[in-house]
């Protein structure tokens, strides 16, 4: 029988940590580009102008929707990472503790 599974629950909590971290970035990153990309003003007062801009605002809410929902799963993904890591830790201290009986 092999050793098992090697986990290092603190490295796994350190982990959650940085994802979280990253986390936080993405979302300062993405609110700090949103009135950059969403509200892109008319080159000129012609209808391909607001066309145009239109489009480009629409593309910048698609985009800022997308980052939303990347943001969202690296969260969960972070979150995801911490409770594996407490779990694995809760689980040693059952098993050592049932070993000590």
């Amino acid at each position: 029988m092999g050793p098992g599974i090697l986990v290092n629950p603190a490295l796994l909590g350190m982990s959650a940590a940085v994802e979280t971290a990253g986390t936080s970035a993405m979302a300062g990153a993405a609110g700090g580009a949103a009135p950059t990309i969403t509200a892109v003003m008319p080159p000129g007062a012609d209808g391909a102008s607001v066309a145009a801009s239109a489009g480009l605002n629409a593309r910048g809410a698609a985009a800022m929707a997308l980052m939303a929902n990347l943001t969202a799963v690296r969260g969960m993904f972070a979150t995801n990472v911490g409770v594996n890591g407490v779990s694995y830790a809760a689980m040693d201290a059952v098993n050592e503790a049932s070993l000590a009986l």
